[in-house]
């Protein structure tokens, strides 16, 4: 293991728990499924399989597409996850990496709640000088304030890592999941500046 924390080294990031963790100040120091922060998604992925999975609405209803969000689903190298959201410039023919996010679905919400308690645990060790945000069963609006989600935040100064449990009513189509959450700051900026919920 090298002296960078890896997300994707560690196969108990999600499943189980976090080998011996290391103080950490950069968000690039991470990965999710050998992705960091500052990749080009070029390294793993086709342009046309980039292109042909974006998610045209996904900032809906923010007009200035600065950022664009593509979706990829159980890509044969996926050791942990089921899906990847991976967040890059709009006009960069790069597809360098703003936002990475890895999501994993649940039969059982509790067992994410468990997965979620772990994780919390480590990235407290890992980001001692972070500043941390605990939410806990936080409506969803869009699930008519019957779904929930929990979680936590660590604000680096390069940008956020946080972890949360969505916990959907039967009523919505969607599946109860983990999601694992690394946005530089500058995407941050955006998102709050663009659609301040």
């Amino acid at each position: 293991m090298t002296l960078m924390k890896k997300l994707s080294t560690c196969l108990f990031l999600v499943l189980f728990s976090f080998s011996a963790p290391t103080f950490a100040d950069d968000i690039s120091e991470f990965e999710i499924e050998g992705i960091s922060i500052g990749d080009s998604m070029l390294d793993f992925f086709s342009e046309e399989e980039i292109k042909n999975n974006i998610k045209l609405d996904y900032f809906s209803p923010i007009q200035n597409k600065t950022f664009n969000l593509t979706e990829l689903n159980k890509f044969p190298f996926f050791e942990i996850y089921d899906a990847l959201q991976i967040v890059f410039k709009t006009n960069d023919k790069k597809y360098k990496i703003y936002g990475l996010h890895g999501v994993k679905v649940f039969d059982d919400i509790n067992n994410c709640y468990k997965k979620l308690d772990k994780i919390a645990e480590e990235f407290s060790e890992m980001f001692k000088n972070a500043e941390r945000n605990d939410f806990k069963s936080e409506k969803l609006s869009e699930d008519k304030d019957e779904g929930t989600y929990s979680g936590v935040a660590f604000y680096l100064k390069s940008g956020i890592a946080s972890a949360h449990c969505t916990d959907y009513s039967k009523e919505m189509p969607y599946i109860d999941n983990l999601r694992i959450n690394l946005k530089t700051q500058e995407y941050e900026d955006w998102l709050w500046i663009k659609d301040p919920y």
